[in-house]
């Protein structure tokens, strides 16, 4: 397979997530695990996997094949973080965000986790470039969840979001983004002067 950049037709996308599917469950039963390896590595070292991803992610039956997306939407937008434009990024990181309160009751809970961390892991790619009043949008929606203005579930969702976001954050805990230390401080340190009180 030959990478699974953008495409929105919709029987390709179904044949697409089909194969990740495949791919996912053969791993696990450790059939032909070096061929499926590939098609899933292939769909994270895409061009712009992002529709296929959400696709999956909002359509997949098979929780392996919707960690698979999320973990592809992770190493997709880092490496394009630079030529991806404001939208782009933000509309990642609410959709992230938004599939971890969504699917809040979800048995699947390292899916959620996974996208949580991935919303967490964008959140700060992006967090010298965001003005603070998006920043503040996207904490005021999360504080609402928290606040349990909606269900239990979501409740529990922001606050593993902010865990998330929080070990993001840290020193000793933040993900590899292929960004100078420097880059990882400023980050740390904007977090605690502007939101940690």
């Amino acid at each position: 397979m030959e990478g699974f950049s953008g495409n929105n037709d919709l029987s390709q996308l179904q044949a697409t997530m089909r194969a990740i599917e495949l791919a996912s469950t053969s791993i696990q039963m450790q059939i032909n695990p070096a061929a499926s390896e590939a098609i899933i590595l292939s769909l994270g070292q895409s061009s712009q996997p992002y529709n296929t991803c959400q696709f999956i992610l909002e359509n997949s039956s098979v929780p392996t094949a919707r960690f698979q997306a999320a973990a592809a939407i992770r190493e997709a937008a880092i490496r394009e973080w630079p030529f991806l434009n404001a939208d782009h990024k933000r509309t990642l990181i609410t959709f992230c965000l938004c599939y971890a309160m969504q699917h809040a009751t979800s048995p699947d809970t390292y899916v959620q986790a996974k996208v949580s961390s991935v919303a967490a892991q964008l959140m700060k790619r992006g967090w010298l470039e965001v003005v603070a009043a998006e920043k503040e949008t996207l904490f005021y929606q999360v504080n609402q969840a928290i606040a349990g203005v909606h269900r239990v579930d979501v409740q529990f969702a922001g606050i593993k979001f902010l865990e998330s976001l929080v070990s993001e954050f840290s020193p000793s805990t933040s993900s590899a983004m292929g960004l100078p230390r420097e880059f990882h401080e400023q980050c740390r340190r904007s977090l605690e002067r502007d939101y940690l009180k």
